[in-house]
């Protein structure tokens, strides 16, 4: 794990500056429209867009013990585990929506962390980052991709592949493109 998940305020710092607050504005945009009795965080992380999502039911999951104690202080009633998003210790179709906002880039497996969002949530909300076209490829390789992984372990994502798992899919982008958000329909 990066040292970076262990330092959940410089977290939110980072992601807010780095992308000059286009990720915040993102996030806003999408999470406003998402209306669920149910909802799951995989990769919650600091917790920062459970301000943003509101449902009766809300929970997060997370690999660092840090940013879960971090987004269990800021929120009250939120829940929160430690878990691995490709093995989820929960029931099939326990929630409505499954959200994944900027962590499919740390992943290993990110397609099989789509799978078991599917599995356990009726949709898949996924918003991340995407090469656009204005930038040229070297400079994205290089410094934003290289900054990525340097900070946050971040890789690159095959999308494609990604939206071959909802059994419908809706594609939306931000920002030239920049962002792409994906909404996952397990049926």
């Amino acid at each position: 794990m990066k040292w970076i998940y262990r330092h959940p305020s410089l977290y939110n710092l980072m992601d807010s500056v780095c992308s000059l607050f286009l990720a915040d504005r993102v996030r806003r945009k999408v999470f406003s429209s998402i209306r669920a009795s149910s909802l799951i965080e995989i990769g919650v992380g600091s917790g920062k867009n459970m301000a943003l999502l509101s449902a009766p039911v809300r929970a997060g999951v997370d690999t660092s013990l840090e940013m879960l104690k971090f987004a269990r202080g800021r929120f009250r009633g939120l829940h929160v585990f430690a878990g691995d998003a490709v093995r989820l210790p929960l029931k099939d179709g326990g929630f409505e929506v499954s959200v994944l906002c900027y962590v499919l880039r740390g992943l290993s497996r990110p397609v099989e962390a789509v799978r078991e969002a599917l599995r356990v949530s009726t949709r898949v909300v996924i918003i991340d980052y995407d090469r656009p076209c204005f930038i040229p490829r070297f400079i994205w390789d290089t410094v934003i991709s290289g900054f990525g992984r340097a900070v946050y372990g971040s890789r690159d994502l095959d999308f494609a592949a990604l939206e071959k798992l909802g059994a419908s899919k809706e594609v939306l982008k931000y920002y030239g493109g920049l962002y792409r958000v994906m909404i996952l329909s397990a049926r």
